[in-house]
């Protein structure tokens, strides 16, 4: 596993660019990408999403990171309420092209953007750390863990079926692998 900083993400995404042209190890041995921005509050401050991540991208390049996603949520003592909203195509707020992950996506790499929705205080100076909800950000911390150790953990890589979005609004089952 390696774990990278990446810095410019509102400069066009400049640091994550710079990593996939010259990545730390060779970019066909990168099994996924795990974008984690956002994870300690609520989206608009609602309370009724204490136990909801947004997931963007886990389905677009490789089902089966969407499905270990799925199958590692599903196997948590109290899973989250994993929400697909932000992953369809047409939403207005493009998190999907404007992330960094988006810069490993663009080169193939499967990835997941871990997110838990914007709120009055996004990219505003009031966002500070008393607002944080901290079990919320461990529960979704470990969910994170669990699911990158799972595909570190696969004796085979991750397929790259490409096929695109299907993982949109209210949606939260693992999808059938291609052909089958």
């Amino acid at each position: 596993m390696v774990f990278v900083w990446h810095a410019g993400e509102e400069a066009d995404l400049v640091g994550s660019r710079y990593m996939v042209a010259f990545p730390v190890v060779p970019l066909d041995r990168v099994q996924a990408m795990f974008n984690i921005d956002m994870i300690g509050r609520n989206r608009d401050d609602r309370s009724l999403e204490q136990n909801t991540v947004y997931v963007i991208g886990a389905d677009r390049i490789s089902t089966d990171l969407h499905n270990a996603l799925i199958e590692t949520n599903r196997g948590l003592a109290s899973p989250m309420a994993l929400n697909f909203e932000f992953n369809d195509p047409a939403d207005v707020d493009s998190f999907y092209t404007r992330s960094d992950h988006y810069s490993y996506a663009s080169t193939g790499i499967p990835v997941a953007f871990f997110f838990c929705g914007t709120h009055d205080d996004y990219h505003a100076n009031s966002d500070s750390a008393d607002r944080i909800l901290y079990p919320k950000l461990l529960r979704v911390a470990d969910l994170i863990y669990r699911v990158g150790f799972r595909v570190a953990d696969r004796l085979e890589n991750l397929e790259r079926d490409r096929l695109g979005p299907r993982a949109g609004r209210d949606f939260s089952g693992s999808l059938p692998k291609p052909g089958g």
